[in-house]
């Protein structure tokens, strides 16, 4: 078997945040610089995926860390349409967004940029999928309109909207600082304050950041004694709506973005699927003590490691309720590639393992795993009949062999 050593830090090129030290790559949505990643040879690979537990030296050939070897050959399980164990969507893999994103770059034509996006429309998560059709709708309407000039068409009145939803949660933080100590009470309603002005200033230099608020906000939270009220009031600041989950925000941000004299057009047909691709996570937070080793490596979609950040297991379902059934649909599918021979059982229970302890055993494939557990018998068919023997035949079978080699050395002697 021919094995394709890549070396993945050509994959992206982007600097790592201080804070997204959990991710592999930077998928944050604050900016767009990483939709310009490349990879200096796309993967391509024939049958067997390469070790995912130990790299062999033929992986290692050319002097790349195991770590990176380990990442980029987990990556190479996305061509398998495997599902993100969070979200639960198909993650796309690289190989086709970089495809994607030649075609992108090579044309500013609305339509066909439309029509490269519904060729992968089938990764589309929920809010890009809206906005996808929304852009097809009024393509049709107003053919010479750009996909930025559609966006800043429904800038108003998708401020407006978000304007209310934002309010809603800045309402509920306000209320709760007054069970806070009179000091930290004002600091939040200052912030509350400056936050409203924010968002009601019209300049379009004037932007909010949900990210900048939640940091400020536990900032000032931070010497707090009382671990629960300051749990409480972080998971209120994270109901502020994102583009991840409201179409409202996405039109907001990127209406609103500063291209920098990219064409914009190329930058938000990139942005919807970028979201979508397969990359490699930590299952327990480097932050929170976790490694490199091949078991504490999996697949997430980018949007989901972007969302995570430093997040424990535990903490991401409570964000992600639904991440329960798509865990073990995630396993399921792995298992099937074990089955195929595709995928090496080892590192599908080593993974679950791991995925177990960190979610206080919320997360477990029993099924998958008793399934792996189990040998699978060979199964012979009869030569002349083409008919599967029992069990019982081929026992008897066996015994009237045994009998007869008894009988022919008798003879012999």
């Amino acid at each position: 078997m021919k094995v394709f050593a890549i070396n993945p830090l050509q994959f992206n090129k982007t600097k790592l945040r201080s804070n997204f030290e959990n991710n592999q790559y930077d998928y944050s949505q604050n900016r767009l610089s990483v939709l310009n990643c490349r990879q200096q040879d796309t993967v391509s690979f024939n049958g067997k995926i390469p070790s995912l537990v130990t790299p062999t030296m033929e992986d290692l050939i050319n002097k790349t860390k195991a770590v990176d070897v380990l990442r980029s050959n987990i990556l190479r399980l996305a061509k398998y349409k495997i599902p993100c164990p969070c979200c639960g969507h198909i993650m796309l893999d690289i190989d086709k967004f970089n495809k994607f994103e030649d075609k992108v770059l090579q044309t500013t034509n609305p339509k066909e940029l439309l029509a490269l996006i519904d060729g992968l429309k089938q990764y589309l998560h929920p809010v890009e999928s809206r906005i996808f059709t929304m852009m097809k709708r009024l393509s049709n309407e107003h053919p010479d309109m750009t996909l930025h000039e559609m966006l800043r068409g429904k800038l108003k009145k998708s401020e407006k909207k978000l304007i209310f939803e934002q309010s809603k949660t800045l309402v509920s933080l306000g209320l709760m600082s007054r069970k806070l100590p009179e000091d930290k009470g004002k600091a939040v309603k200052l912030l509350i304050s400056e936050t409203y002005n924010r968002l009601f200033d019209q300049r379009e230099t004037s932007r909010f950041s949900r990210k900048i608020f939640i940091t400020k906000l536990e900032d000032i939270l931070k010497d707090s004694d009382n671990d629960k009220l300051k749990s409480e009031f972080i998971g209120c600041a994270a109901k502020l709506p994102t583009a991840y989950n409201n179409p409202d925000a996405f039109i907001v941000k990127y209406a609103k973005r500063n291209y920098k004299g990219a064409n914009p057009d190329q930058k938000i047909a990139l942005r919807m699927l970028s979201n979508s691709l397969a990359t490699t996570e930590h299952i327990k937070p480097r932050k929170k003590g976790g490694d490199n080793s091949p078991e504490n490596l999996a697949l997430e979609c980018a949007c989901c490691n972007n969302k995570r950040n430093h997040d424990s297991l535990l903490e991401q379902i409570l964000q992600n309720p639904g991440m329960i059934l798509n865990y073990k649909n995630y396993m399921k599918r792995l298992s099937e590639l074990h089955q195929q021979k595709i995928l090496e059982k080892s590192y599908i229970t080593r993974t679950n393992k791991t995925y177990n302890e960190g979610s206080n055993g919320l997360l477990n494939a029993e099924e998958v795993m008793k399934e792996l557990s189990i040998p699978k018998q060979k199964q012979r068919k009869n030569e002349k009949s083409g008919i599967t023997p029992t069990l019982e035949e081929r026992r008897a079978a066996r015994k009237e062999k045994l009998k007869n080699k008894k009988l022919h050395s008798g003879k012999n002697s």
